[in-house]
């Protein structure tokens, strides 16, 4: 590695972004917006509308760091997304109306996938090269720490005296501290050309490397499968154990527990991706996602709940690394990248998840034919990831002048 103590502090910035950006947004909007919908006499559906509204916009703006890194570079792409998420904060603690709390539900969505996934990964994969599999790791890992952490922040701070105003005012203050850390210790990986105004013509930028890939196609269906049954997981565990005769607080404490096992997973599994074929891990983990919904959807008994927190907690987390990973191994440092903000995009289809699974209740008077259905489509997936073939020994990104290696599996 040619700059250690730089590539460190590059990594632990992009990680105080994803940190600060997911549990201040998709993790704890949902304390202060209930706060508010009850000062301003919302329904439950017109608050939901502004977790729909970051959603979406966050799914179409995924590639927005694609376009934006080959101009103005990595660094001050997390930067303009903690600004936005500075300005958003700032317009929900003047929000008195919907249409005003709704702009500023979206302008989360924009700042969220600008200081995300995609452009943190750009960046690490970047800087630590052969090691990029166990550091992408630790950035997921310690990033994901945030769901765990802001909501009881927001919790407190909305509690207060100052009540939401306070929360999103200081939330505020604090995305635009976390902006200036990016700005001071983020660098462009060394060697990365083209931030040029001719940059997006650069090959490694080039989306027909990937796009008719069967690889791609695999990872496409892994990783949006995977945030579907995510979502509907979230979204729906607590009626599901309420059918079972189990109280709400015992199905927070479950996700809150599959979250934890998820975010420790996501580190041990970055590490093991340098030791093992991670397609390998890719079906492993895609086999335990089906499990773990059979577990939950059968459910019936204490134990089986408590069972489904590992296979679940593993079987998410180490998908989404693997299959970064893999796209970075099969397509290259920047094209990589590209494709995952691409999958990230298309994962907006997920959102529908919640919502099919509720009509499916609804006609069958349970969610157990839902979570079996949705469960056991990912086998198919985890079959074809088996055939995809070998990751290469070596990763080349025109981008940089020196080829990256990257060791292959046994």
């Amino acid at each position: 590695m040619e700059h250690p103590r730089r590539a460190w502090l590059v990594l632990a910035a992009v990680t105080l972004a994803l940190l600060f950006g997911s549990g201040t947004t998709f993790a704890s909007m949902g304390i202060p917006l209930f706060a508010m919908a009850e000062e301003f006499h919302w329904s439950q559906a017109e608050a939901g509308i502004g977790f729909l509204a970051t959603g979406v916009v966050c799914a179409v703006a995924s590639m927005a760091p694609m376009l934006l890194i080959p101009r103005i570079g990595g660094r001050w792409t997390v930067v303009a997304g903690c600004l936005l998420l500075a300005a958003g904060f700032l317009l929900a603690a003047k929000a008195n109306l919907l249409p005003i709390f709704y702009a500023a539900a979206a302008i989360f969505g924009l700042a969220f996938a600008l200081v995300a996934n995609a452009s943190g990964t750009y960046l690490v994969a970047n800087w630590f090269g052969a090691h990029a599999g166990r550091m992408i790791g630790i950035y997921m890992m310690v990033g994901a720490l945030g769901d765990a952490i802001l909501p009881p922040v927001a919790g407190a701070l909305t509690a207060s005296g100052g009540g939401w105003r306070l929360y999103w005012a200081v939330m505020a203050g604090v995305a635009v501290l976390v902006g200036v850390v990016c700005a001071l210790f983020i660098r462009e990986p060394p060697g990365v050309t083209g931030l040029s105004p001719d940059a997006p013509k650069d090959p490694g930028w080039d989306y027909r490397r990937f796009v008719t890939a069967p690889q791609f196609l695999v990872l496409v269906a892994a990783m949006v499968g995977t945030q579907f049954v995510k979502l509907v997981v979230s979204a729906d565990i607590v009626p599901h154990f309420a059918g079972r005769g189990w109280s709400a607080e015992y199905g927070a404490q479950i996700l809150g527990l599959h979250g934890l096992v998820g975010a420790v997973a996501t580190g041990i599994s970055g590490w093991l991706t340098e030791r093992w074929e991670p397609k390998l891990l890719l079906a492993g983990a895609l086999v335990l996602e089906t499990l773990g919904m059979l577990l939950l959807a059968f459910a019936d008994q204490i134990w089986m709940a408590y069972l489904f927190v590992p296979v679940f907690g593993i079987g998410w987390s180490v998908t989404s690394l693997a299959a970064t990973v893999l796209l970075i191994r099969y397509f290259g440092n920047n094209s990589g990248t590209a494709a995952l903000s691409m999958i990230w995009m298309l994962a907006g289809f997920a959102t529908a998840g919640p919502s099919i699974a509720g009509y499916m209740a609804d006609e069958t008077g349970s969610f157990v034919a839902a979570l079996s259905l949705f469960g056991l489509i990912l086998l198919p997936v985890a079959v074809a990831a088996l055939f995809m073939g070998r990751t290469g020994r070596r990763v080349s990104s025109p981008a940089m002048p020196k080829s990256v290696a990257v060791p292959s599996g046994p």
